[in-house]
């Protein structure tokens, strides 16, 4: 039995050797004259898989959600928030928008928008701050922030509602209620997916869901989410 607190010979070769296997299979097929390159999309476009490549890495989201507006007072359907677009590298990675924050009747069924995936995060649900009502934040989606809650006194509301890329827009409060916000959408970091060299790959960017609407003209809106956003890097 080891009692000096160091690892037994044995282990410590066990831990070189994965370590060690790790750096390989970091550095396999990027040897020295290759390069890290990337494309980023925010619309819809084409990826032409350079030949010779085999893999990429994907970073980004679907679109997030919209806001919705808290008012109990004859709630019509548009002031609920709309989903998000989903977000795809052709058939090979999928990444779901963020649900739209609903309002409805009662506060029971005045519900955040729910996250597309593991990579973002539901909408906040309504709150008060400091016992000031005040309308609730997006959903988070990896590294973007949810568009933040306001209120109709608040005039850059337009500016600080929308969310971020892939993140919710955030709720209004009006009337008697706050709004909730928007959920984010998922969210993936360096995902490798197998591509076939000199092939195209069609790129679909999600559309951020509309914020909700006090009414059908659009007069008093909450926050929309944001759009989506994809990033490809490959070694060539």
């Amino acid at each position: 039995m080891n009692l000096d607190g160091n690892f037994p010979t044995y282990e410590k070769q066990e831990a070189i050797k994965q370590g060690v296997d790790n750096i390989a299979l970091q550095i396999e097929n990027k040897d020295a004259g290759k390069v890290l390159k990337s494309k980023t999309f925010t619309a819809n476009g084409t990826f032409s898989v350079p030949e010779g490549v085999t893999e990429v890495f994907i970073t980004g989201g679907g679109a997030g959600g919209g806001g919705c507006i808290g008012n109990i007072a004859n709630p019509i359907p548009v002031q609920s928030g709309k989903a998000g677009g989903v977000t795809s590298f052709g058939s090979l990675l999928t990444l779901s928008g963020g649900g739209g924050a609903t309002n409805k009747t009662s506060t029971v069924f005045q519900m955040p928008g729910v996250r597309g995936g593991p990579g973002g995060q539901t909408g906040e649900v309504n709150y008060a701050s400091n016992g000031i009502t005040v309308g609730s934040a997006g959903g988070n989606s990896g590294p973007y922030f949810g568009g933040i809650g306001s209120t109709l006194n608040n005039t850059d509301s337009s500016l600080i509602m929308k969310g971020g890329y892939c993140s919710g827009g955030g709720g209004l409060y009006y009337g008697s209620l706050n709004g909730c916000g928007g959920g984010g959408g998922d969210f993936v970091f360096d995902r490798i997916v197998a591509v076939t060299p000199s092939t195209t790959i069609p790129i679909t960017i999600g559309i951020g869901g509309a914020g909700g609407k006090y009414d059908p003209s659009g007069s008093v809106v909450a926050g929309d989410g944001g759009n989506g956003i994809l990033t490809v890097e490959w070694w060539e």
